[in-house]
């Protein structure tokens, strides 16, 4: 990243420290748990270790591709290309974890597990970048950054300080009425627009 740019982020945010860094002590889990930085994951971590977030798309169409999926949905072709993407996205489902293992998991309480869903079109399944006792609303804004695990740099969620906005009130009168009038769809006939498909989205 550019020296500059680091400037202006947080530090948890900025670009973590190298791969063989001494562990600064993550505060979920042990050294012992770190992933390994190789396999077909190495450039997830590498692109960590330089503090971005390289993900894999199909080469021949764009498709957001899992992170180790072999084929693309989309057209079925077998070259994957990994490139940096937006840390930026929402969550889209999370849950409360209870485990408690001593020398291993270094808190006792529970902590959230996200499913956070990028902007570029992939979803990752991460906890928070610092610990948390409560689980954060769905549809919440997070930025991506990186917990260090025995020296590797992992993806972690920094949740924004806004909250989604609610949902529309049906009683009152004052929002948007799901009743039929004379130019909607169901009074006309005619039908709605068609809803993009995830794979359009994505791309």
């Amino acid at each position: 990243m550019n020296p500059s740019t680091d400037a202006a982020l947080p530090a948890a945010l900025a670009a973590p420290d190298a791969p063989d860094a001494p562990d600064a002590g993550d505060w979920l889990v042990d050294a012992a748990l770190a992933p390994l930085a190789g396999g077909s994951l190495a450039p997830l971590y590498a692109g960590a270790a330089a503090g971005e977030l390289t993900l894999p798309f199909c080469a021949a169409c764009g498709l957001a591709l899992e992170l180790e999926q072999r084929a693309c949905d989309g057209c079925g072709a077998t070259d994957i290309r990994w490139r940096p993407v937006e840390r930026a996205g929402t969550v889209h489902a999370v849950t409360l974890v209870h485990r408690r293992e001593p020398g291993l998991v270094r808190v006792t309480e529970p902590y959230p597990v996200l499913d956070v869903e990028l902007t570029s079109g992939h979803r990752l399944i991460m906890t928070t970048l610092t610990a948390t006792g409560s689980a954060p609303a769905i549809g919440r804004p997070v930025t991506v950054g990186f917990r260090i695990v025995g020296g590797v740099a992992v993806p972690a969620a920094a949740l924004s300080t806004s909250e989604p906005s609610e949902l529309p009130d049906p009683s009152d009168p004052s929002e948007p009425s799901d009743a039929a009038t004379p130019d909607s769809p169901r009074a006309t006939g005619t039908a709605p627009a068609p809803v993009p498909s995830e794979t359009e989205v994505s791309q």
